[in-house]
């Protein structure tokens, strides 16, 4: 069974979000208290503004919001453009293709090169709807295979391969169990 090495932006905001951590967005909250504390005091001076608890200086709350937008569209941008760059380099360094056998990884790149990785390189996998993830044994590596484009009967033989070839190799905390 052979899947392609490149993969779309799609796939890479799956692996993204698959390999987050489930504590990700309180870490990144926390990271930024004092930008969330000082957009919540404008949300209330606004929102107290409106009710007319208080009098704002409107002028002033204006701008405020208006930095706020510009900074919130000034990073979106900038995360878009290093997520296209950061794919343009990741694909250049990708294979053409990965083939899996009962033995292994095969790794087939531009002319003609190749490369075997025996699955006791891997430890367990993890699926998406459009990208399963091996991760490796020793390390922090994975690869990335994009079955987006699998027919349901081969992404069910790719289910089947992985987990008969990873059971034999199963870890729990790095230590071999099996």
């Amino acid at each position: 069974m052979k899947v392609a090495g490149e993969l779309t932006e799609t796939d890479l905001k799956e692996v993204r979000k698959i390999m987050r951590s489930k504590w990700y967005w309180a870490k990144f909250i926390l990271a930024n208290w004092y930008g969330l504390a000082l957009m919540l005091a404008v949300l209330w001076a606004t929102v107290a503004g409106v009710t007319g608890t208080t009098k704002p200086n409107w002028r002033a709350i204006g701008i405020i919001w208006a930095v706020i937008a510009v900074v919130i569209a000034w990073s979106i941008y900038r995360t878009k453009t290093a997520t296209e760059r950061e794919l343009s380099r990741l694909n250049s360094t990708l294979p053409d293709s990965i083939a899996l056998t009962s033995d292994g990884l095969w790794f087939e790149g531009p002319n003609g090169a190749s490369e075997f990785q025996p699955w006791r390189n891997f430890s367990r996998w993890r699926e998406g709807q459009r990208v399963a993830i091996l991760y490796r044994s020793e390390g922090t590596g994975f690869v990335i295979l994009p079955v987006a484009d699998l027919p349901g009967g081969e992404l069910q033989s790719l289910r089947d391969l992985l987990q008969s070839a990873l059971s034999l190799h199963d870890y729990v905390n790095t230590k071999c169990v099996g």
